[in-house]
């Protein structure tokens, strides 16, 4: 039997090993063994390289731009210089609705003065400028050329006084605080006192004037634990007023007055937070009354004296 082996004569020689070749083929600098270490295999000078070039390009950046800014700036005043030397500068600035707007905080929103080229002038600036001013509403701002500009007010009503900390000051409808009047010259409008009134006195007024000549009456309205209002009318009587319900408390007063004229009558107050029910404090009811007079003194000694 022969064996499985072969033959070593009939064995197949092995395959030879793969040869290697380098993709970039690099001399070497000089004779000795490994010489041929290049440069990009070397971090610390890829990272000198790299802050070297930044480095330049930062100083390159910083001085191109101050340059470029001198130049913009430099050709910004020139071209403002040629519009006013052309006639396009501001001569004029006339103001259309103003009543009550302080004259030197307008000149002062406006920012502009005699002279400035008006091309330049920011319209939409000036007016939102303009409309930061307490009395001012709304505001319009236009250049008319070539040398006038044109502002258009739309101003605030005063509404009422309002009466808070201790001083009294002026607000809208909308409880906007006018700032600067002298406030003795509004002293014919009604008056709201404390915490939060302002910010109802348009409300209220909208309630009380579906009766408008109750209305005219009342004087003062003092807000109530920022829930409701007292009334205080021009003969002293004082309305109490609901918190809920108070356009149907107030049209029923109405009516009382007109068909009884319960308001002149010797009352103190009115009481109508009660649904369905009126309470009256008389005069009589807080006014101390002088005591009775003495009975005169009987004579001494009657029938048998």
């Amino acid at each position: 039997m022969r064996p499985l082996t072969a033959d070593r004569e009939a064995r197949p020689a092995p395959n030879p090993p793969a040869r290697r070749e380098p993709l970039i083929r690099l001399k070497r600098r000089d004779g000795r063994r490994g010489a041929q270490r290049t440069w990009y295999r070397r971090p610390s000078l890829i990272a000198g390289a790299a802050g070297a070039v930044l480095l330049i390009g930062t100083g390159a950046v910083a001085w191109l731009s101050g340059w470029a800014a001198d130049l913009a700036a430099e050709m910004g005043r020139s071209a403002r210089q040629a519009t006013v030397t052309a006639g396009f500068a501001i001569a004029h600035v006339n103001v259309v609705g103003r009543e009550s707007t302080p004259r030197d905080e307008l000149l002062a929103a406006i920012g502009v003065g005699r002279g400035d080229p008006i091309l330049f002038f920011d319209v939409d600036e000036a007016r939102a400028k303009i409309e930061r001013i307490s009395w001012v509403r709304a505001a319009a701002v236009r250049r008319m050329l070539p040398d006038t500009v044109l502002i258009e007010l739309s101003e605030r009503v005063p509404a009422a006084r309002w009466q808070i900390d201790g001083q009294t000051l002026l607000i809208d409808r909308e409880g906007k605080l006018l700032r600067g009047p002298d406030i003795s010259a509004y002293q014919h409008l009604k008056r709201v006192v404390g915490p939060g009134a302002a910010d109802k006195a348009g409300e209220l007024f909208d309630l009380l004037a579906v009766e408008p000549q109750l209305f005219a009456r009342v004087k003062d309205a003092v807000r109530v634990r920022g829930r409701r209002w007292d009334l205080a009318f021009d003969n002293g009587v004082i309305v109490m007023l609901p918190e809920e319900g108070a356009d149907f408390a107030w049209r029923h007063l109405a009516t009382l007055d007109r068909e009884k004229g319960l308001l002149s009558k010797a009352i103190v107050a009115v009481d109508l937070r009660l649904p369905e029910k009126l309470v009256v404090k008389m005069l009589s009811d807080s006014v101390p009354q002088p005591p009775a007079a003495p009975a005169p003194p009987r004579k001494a000694g009657g029938k048998n004296a």
